[in-house]
Order: C-alpha cells, then sequence, then structure tokens
C-alpha cells in the first residue's frame, strides 16, 4: 500500500494530467465533426463536389466545439444557426444530428434539470425546422426519429449529472462520517485517559492521605501523652504509594506520547492478576478487605482484566474516603459469559463536615458506569442494610474481547 504522500502526489499528477487530456479529446471531436459535415452529403450523394462555402460553413460549425465543455449553452445557440446553414446549402443530416446530440449531451450534462427541459423544448422545434430545410418536409417519420434521439442525447447527459451529484454527495458524507468517527475515537480515548488518571492520582492521593492523617492523630495522641511518636512507618507508607502513583501516572502519560512500533510502557497496566498488590495497599491504610474470587481470572480478555481491577480501585477507594468501615469484602466471579464484581462495606458514610468539598462532585462513581458500559456491561451503586454501600458490576466477557 502506498503511503498517504505517494497518494497525494499521485492525486496532484492526475489534476495536471486531465486539462490536457480534456483539451486533446475536445479537439479530436472537433476535426471528426468537421470531417463528418463534409463526407456525409458527399457519402450520400447530396453534392457532387465541395465548395469553399460548404467547407468555410462546416468549418465554422467544429469550431465551437471545442468550447462545449465551459460555455455548453453559448455553444448549443451558436451551433444552432450553423447547423441550419449547413443542412440548408450541403444536407450533412446524419452528421448534423449526432452535433446536435453531443451538444445536448453535454448541456444537460453541464445544467440542472430546468434548463434541460428548456433546453429539450427549443430542440425539438430545431429538429422540425431542420427536417424541412432538408426537403422532405412531409416525413413525420423523420422528424419524430430525429427529435427522439436529440431529446435521448439530452436525457442521457441529465442522468449522468444527476448520478455524479449523487456520488458527490455520497462522498461527502462519508468523508463527514470519516470526521465524526475520527472525532468520536478522539473522545473515546480522551475519555479513557481521564478515566486512568482519575483512578491512578485518586487512589494514590486517598491513600496518602490516609495515612498522613493516621501519623498526625498518633503524634498528637503521644504529644498529649507526654513521649514522642516515630512518624518513620507512615513516612515509608507515603513514599511506597507515592512512588507506585509515579510509576503508573507515567505509564498513562506515555500513551499520549507512544507511536508505532514504539518502547513498552514503563509500567504494565494492571489486570484482575494484580488485585493482590491493590488489597495489600488498601490493607496497610487502614482498611481491611477480605477477598473472594473465583473462575480463572487471568485468562480474562486484556480489556476486561483492566476495567474489573480499575472498578475495584475505585470501589475501595470510594470506601477509603467516604465511608467510616473498617471492613470491606470484594467478590469477584469469572464465569464463562460475564464478569461479575461486588464490593460491600457496612460502615455509615463520614459526616457531611468531615467530607473535603473537593470530594463533593467526584467522577469516581460515573467513571466505574462508563467503564463497564464501554464494554457492554452495567455498573451499579447505591446504599444496603441501612448503613453500609454496595458496588456491584457485571460485564460480559464478548464485550472485553471486541
Amino acid at each position: 500500500m502506498r503511503s498517504s504522500p505517494e497518494v497525494a502526489a499521485a492525486g496532484r499528477t492526475a489534476l495536471r494530467v486531465l486539462p490536457r487530456t480534456v483539451v486533446g479529446s475536445d479537439v479530436l471531436l472537433a476535426l471528426a465533426a468537421f470531417g463528418a459535415l463534409l463526407a456525409d452529403p458527399l457519402l450520400l450523394g447530396k453534392i457532387t463536389a465541395l465548395t469553399p462555402g460548404i467547407v468555410a460553413l462546416s468549418l465554422m460549425a467544429a469550431v465551437p466545439l471545442l468550447a462545449r465543455r465551459r460555455y455548453p449553452l453559448a455553444v448549443l445557440a451558436a451551433e444552432m444557426p450553423l447547423l441550419l446553414a449547413c443542412l440548408a446549402v450541403a444536407h450533412p443530416n446524419r452528421a448534423a444530428v449526432c452535433i446536435a446530440m453531443l451538444l445536448v449531451f453535454t448541456v444537460g450534462l453541464e445544467g440542472g434539470r430546468t434548463r434541460s427541459l428548456a433546453v429539450g423544448a427549443v430542440m425539438a422545434l430545431f429538429v422540425t425546422a431542420a427536417v424541412v430545410l432538408t426537403g422532405r418536409p412531409d416525413s413525420a417519420a423523420d422528424i419524430v426519429a430525429y427529435t427522439a434521439l436529440v431529446l435521448g442525447a439530452l436525457a442521457a447527459g441529465d442522468a449522468v449529472r444527476a448520478r455524479q451529484a449523487l456520488q458527490r454527495a455520497l462522498a461527502e458524507e462519508a468523508v463527514r462520517a470519516g470526521e465524526a468517527a475520527a472525532m468520536h475515537r478522539f473522545d473515546s480515548e480522551r475519555i479513557s485517559l481521564a478515566h486512568e488518571l482519575h483512578d491512578v492520582v485518586g487512589h494514590a492521593l486517598v491513600a496518602i492521605n490516609v495515612h498522613a492523617a493516621a501519623a498526625a492523630r498518633r503524634a498528637r495522641k503521644t504529644g498529649a501523652a507526654g513521649g514522642t511518636a516515630d512518624p518513620t512507618a507512615a513516612l515509608d507508607e507515603i513514599a511506597s504509594v507515592s512512588a507506585g502513583a509515579l510509576a503508573e501516572l507515567r505509564s498513562t502519560l506515555k500513551e499520549l506520547r507512544a507511536v508505532q512500533d514504539g518502547p513498552a510502557p514503563l509500567h504494565p497496566v494492571q489486570d484482575l492478576g494484580d488485585l493482590a498488590g491493590l488489597i495489600g495497599g488498601v490493607r496497610e491504610a487502614g482498611l481491611s478487605v477480605q477477598l473472594d474470587a473465583t473462575g480463572t481470572l487471568a485468562g480474562l480478555p486484556a480489556p476486561l482484566g483492566h476495567a474489573g481491577y480499575r472498578i475495584i480501585q475505585e470501589g475501595l477507594t470510594n470506601v477509603l474516603r467516604h465511608s467510616t468501615a473498617r471492613e470491606a469484602q470484594v467478590r469477584v466471579e469469572a464465569g464463562g459469559r460475564a464478569l461479575l464484581i461486588e464490593i460491600l462495606d457496612d460502615g455509615p458514610p463520614h459526616a457531611p463536615a468531615a467530607v473535603p468539598a473537593a470530594h463533593a462532585g467526584g467522577h469516581g462513581l460515573a467513571g466505574m458506569r462508563e467503564r463497564a458500559a464501554a464494554l457492554g456491561g452495567r455498573c451499579e451503586a447505591g446504599p444496603v442494610s441501612g448503613s453500609g454501600w454496595r458496588v456491584r458490576a457485571e460485564i460480559p466477557v464478548s464485550g472485553g474481547a471486541a
């Protein structure tokens, strides 16, 4: 397959060659018309010899054909009296009809439907006058036959014009559809990256916030008791969580700069096989998590496994951020048809004053729903058992394989 620059160069070459080809064909048509106007009456015995007047009239009738594409109506108007003069002097019946058919075909091709109808009415009168000038005024068959030929050529030109207009409209529609598809892909990638950044940064910042708050509480308690607190453990946890978040953030941002056949990401894309590390980090933040996983998680399609990981990550992050629960249950069932995920906690939410205003309008729940919907599934979240909260997602395996 040729590259885009080669295709563009070929297109420019074709555009340069096309005008020369059109001019060459028009010159050949004008020469053929000139020869036909001279040969037709000689071959049919209408005249015995060519006179300078016949040659001059034939040349004058042939020359305007060179401009028929650019000025179809003007050329047709100029040709009608010239052809009538040729018919009156030399009677080149068939040649005149062929030239008239060529001209009205061009008018139908280059003009509109209304103009074609008007030209058709005028040409019917022209053909009648031409038959009368040939010396056979009583031949109705000639009038009908020649009129049918001329009007048929006009209809053919109009039909070709309509077909070309339809093809142009379809091509323009295809271009618009392609642009819309490209914009849709761009929006999908933008939303996907927004989800990734939200999950990575949000989860890490919540964990850092929990560790920092715990260290601050311990320091205050120790200070009140007259002792000295050691914040080393909490700081180590904060450093570990932030380092992991930075690695994931680099991998996500690297997708924005990725090129074909480029280097591999700095950090592998997480899937359900990485749940142990995720849950371990949440436990270190102070939330006890019970994992119940059934089925073969490693055999799931990559998009499905990654979406499942992110949904669990966001669900546990919401427990840390918004709930007073000390325990949470995570259930993952990888079946043959669907992946089922459930995150459940039994703690009431924080008091409204304890929730920072920046978290009030977060995108976590919407992001989980969009991740599931993108693969043909659904995700629901809401209160359960009076004081707890449950997140439940079900995604078909076929959606992740698409």
